[in-house]
């Protein structure tokens, strides 16, 4: 991945922000590093005392753990509940102090974090959690995404954002008259009454990332705002040919079947039934207690979008998919601590009295565990 300095202040504004982090495809595996008992990964870390390991658990209470009909005695429960092994502590790391934080810019000291070489390509550290939330009922949901970009501006990930069954819905807002169909990026900047035919979104959102290897989390909160058309074309063109057909093919989150559990049954006993349909022939490759459950409906898709596509060399960026910006608002650093006594730093964006536009400055925090 390609790396770069930004500026600290909030005045410098770009079409295209500067990145620190841009990913096009897969992160490559690399071999992990051997450590001997005697190195430390980390180049700032103090050494830690060796401890002896634990005793295992007795059989006994192993067996009250994995029972559900066992009720533990006080023997037992005593021994379930004072086991080390049950408390998992956190040691990997030295004390987290304000003088390892970035002194103003929150996004630098993520970009510090992410660099760490602990953090091996192969455990994939790009990987996290997005969760928006529905309006005006406030249900949330959260899915898995991959970080593509980390730019002087924020977070950057790409997905398709036209369903209103989807996080698209969620954050720009659904056709207000039912309409069927998928709805295209807002452009940045878009004047919202040119959106007068899309119900309320919600463009608070928040991105966490969890390295259980490292014992460190980042939470990240703020408001999301889409890229420019170009800025998603360039990732684009990194994806492979399949991916490219499988962004147009498939209709995010809208259900491809459905059924009641009663119907399943009868389905699946009809399926296991000969009498039931002799005449038909199941192909070989086909388990036969298989049952249509959709599947069919999204490779005809994109059978369909194969065929589309089959004399086009480049194939072009959906008007619904591309990338999406979390511009924070807040950034907390967790790291583990023995005892839950854990550090936690929180950077908040501080905005001028007088609503300057770009004027802001980040506050740092520590937080009680």
């Amino acid at each position: 991945m390609n790396s770069g300095s930004l500026p600290d202040g909030p005045s410098h504004e770009a079409k295209h922000p500067k990145k620190l982090i841009f990913a096009p495809g897969d992160i490559q595996t690399t071999s992990e590093p051997k450590i001997t008992p005697t190195e430390t990964p980390d180049p700032s870390a103090t050494a830690i005392g060796v401890t002896t390991a634990p005793a295992p658990i007795s059989r006994l209470a192993a067996e009250a753990l994995r029972s559900n009909a066992s009720t533990p005695d006080s023997v037992t429960e005593n021994e379930i509940v004072s086991h080390p092994a049950r408390a998992h502590q956190f040691v990997s790391n030295p004390p987290l102090t304000i003088s390892q934080m970035h002194p103003t810019n929150p996004l630098h000291q993520f970009h510090n974090w992410f660099r760490d070489p602990r953090l091996l390509p192969s455990s994939a550290p790009e990987t996290c959690t997005l969760a928006t939330a529905s309006m005006p009922s406030g249900r949330v949901s959260a899915r898995v995404v991959y970080l593509k970009e980390l730019d002087e501006r924020g977070w950057v990930v790409y997905s398709n954002w036209g369903s209103r069954e989807g996080k698209g819905g969620q954050v720009f807002g659904n056709h207000a008259d039912g309409e069927d169909t998928l709805s295209a990026m807002p452009e940045p900047g878009q004047d919202e009454s040119l959106q007068a035919g899309l119900q309320e979104g919600n463009k608070w959102a928040a991105l966490t990332f969890c390295w259980s290897n490292l014992e460190r989390q980042v939470r990240i909160e703020g408001l999301v705002e889409p890229l420019s058309r170009d800025e998603s074309e360039m990732y684009w063109r990194t994806r492979e040919r399949g991916s490219q057909i499988g962004a147009w093919a498939s209709w995010q989150s809208k259900v491809l079947w459905s059924m009641e559990p009663e119907l399943l049954l009868d389905r699946r006993r009809k399926s296991l039934d000969p009498t039931s349909c002799p005449q038909m022939q199941v192909p070989g490759d086909v388990d036969e207690k298989d049952i249509d459950d959709g599947r069919a409906l999204l490779e005809k898709r994109v059978k369909e979008m194969e065929e589309r596509f089959a004399g086009v060399e480049q194939i072009p960026l959906p008007p619904f998919w591309g990338g999406v910006r979390l511009v924070p608002e807040s950034v907390e650093f967790w790291q583990g601590r023995r005892s839950r006594l854990h550090d936690r730093f929180r950077y908040v964006r501080v905005h001028k009295e007088d609503g300057e536009e770009g004027g802001y400055r980040w506050r740092i925090q520590r937080l009680s565990p």
